[in-house]
């Protein structure tokens, strides 16, 4: 270019553009400040001038402000690209495309020297089609380079390109149709919605009441137990093991904390089980239901296991985690289903099935801790019998010799003639 006497700068603005609005063609400065553009949008605009490849992101949030486009623009900032609806033509937003972002070639150049305007013009379609075959007899392989259509080709122009190579003994033609401008958009006719026959007129809808649930969610806080809080301990033996279970109450009498001991187990296992009872105090302080761990730990197997002493609600058990879930399922959640004897068989309401001809009163201190109540509690202090029950016999299955295959456990009984299992209800014959 320099050798011909042109300016190579002038051949860079035309290429890659000036990225600046300013005196551009079409879209400019004054044209901007007549829309209500300020020097702070005008701004912004430049410095994404610089950065983008057309005019759509520079025109948009977040370069312009959303309040700005709406308010004093009066356009919505998703509907589309901001010239054209700024009433700027396709021929003014090419122009300044063209001023800012430079062209994809020399082609068009009004300041090329004249000796190199031959060089620099695109080849016509003709010329190409000479060129590709003249070389197509020298080449192994079809020319397989595309040949670029107008984007506004339409499918007659197609075939006469197909029909043009084949003339010519071409043994490949690959087309591709270029790329329609930014500033393109198809607009298609309105299309009217059918009328509907007019029928009879309608009853007035009637309005039905809906019942709308509004759900609310609480923070997650960690419900603290008072620093001197009630609960009780029982002892068993789960298989000869025994286990000991502390628990820890809120003022509302539920359930705030368990620990768990082991008697002589070793130090790994024991530790174990207090952080097993740790982390389920701390759910539970969390709000997280007695409920969800029983489900989740009931009938869990592993040794030890068997046949419980000294719980006069639960007979057997699959493991110790068993045990402890279902002795809490019964005592806080009156989950009898959990327990192998009903309260009735168990006497746990203190009073004897037998008939008496004068119930005894029963201490209050078997039901109060004299330590809790700092003594408060008087020795006077009785619980009346009233409401008993009428008695009725009971009955005892009898025991069959064997354990249950598959639970294990010494609880096999007759029922009607059939040996069911008291731990786990499994029939064996039926089964076998």
């Amino acid at each position: 270019i320099v050798a011909a006497g042109g300016e190579v700068e002038a051949a860079e603005r035309h290429l890659f553009g000036r990225r600046t609005l300013a005196e551009a063609p079409g879209v400019s400065h004054g044209r901007l400040r007549e829309l209500g553009f300020t020097d702070l949008e005008l701004e912004a605009i430049e410095r994404a001038l610089a950065l983008v490849e057309d005019f759509g992101p520079a025109f948009a949030p977040p370069v312009l402000d959303a309040g700005f486009i709406g308010d004093v623009l009066g356009l919505t900032p998703d509907e589309g690209a901001l010239l054209p609806r700024l009433c700027f033509t396709a021929e003014e937003i090419e122009a300044a495309t063209a001023y800012v972002f430079g062209r994809p070639d020399l082609s068009d150049w009004d300041q090329a020297p004249p000796s190199l305007t031959a060089l620099l013009a695109t080849p016509g379609a003709d010329l190409e089609a000479a060129l590709r075959q003249t070389i197509e007899p020298f080449s192994d392989a079809p020319d397989a380079r595309p040949r670029l259509l107008d984007w506004r080709s339409d499918a007659m122009q197609i075939s006469r390109a197909i029909a043009d190579g084949a003339r010519d003994d071409r043994r490949a033609v690959a087309l591709r149709r270029a790329e329609a401008p930014l500033s393109f958009r198809l607009t298609l006719p309105e299309v009217e919605a059918p009328r509907r026959a007019e029928g009879p007129p309608q009853a007035a809808p009637q309005t039905v009441e809906r019942v709308v649930e509004k759900v609310v969610e609480r923070d997650r806080t960690r419900r603290r137990l008072p620093d001197r809080r009630k609960g009780y301990i029982q002892k068993a033996s789960v298989g000869g093991h025994k286990v000991y279970i502390h628990t820890g109450e809120y003022e509302d009498g539920e359930l705030g904390e368990i620990f768990i001991d082991m008697h002589k187990e070793g130090a790994a296992f024991r530790s174990m089980m207090n952080n097993f009872a740790i982390a389920i105090s701390i759910g539970l302080q969390y709000g997280v239901p007695l409920d969800e761990f029983v489900d989740a730990f009931v009938f869990t197997r592993f040794e030890p296991s068997g046949r419980v002493t000294g719980n006069d609600s639960i007979r057997s058990a699959t493991s110790i985690l068993d045990y402890v879930f279902r002795e809490l399922g019964v005592s806080y959640l009156d989950r009898r289903e959990l327990a192998q004897v009903t309260p009735e068989a168990a006497n746990l309401d203190g009073m004897d099935g037998a008939p008496t001809d004068a119930p005894q009163p029963v201490p209050a201190a078997r039901f109060i801790s004299k330590g809790f109540a700092r003594g408060a509690a008087p020795d006077n202090l009785i619980v009346a019998p009233f409401g008993r029950k009428e008695p009725s016999p009971r009955t005892t299955p009898q025991a069959q010799a064997g354990p249950c295959p598959e639970c294990g456990d010494l609880m096999l009984s007759d029922r009607n003639g059939t040996p069911v299992c008291g731990a786990c209800g499994a029939a064996p014959k039926v089964q076998g």
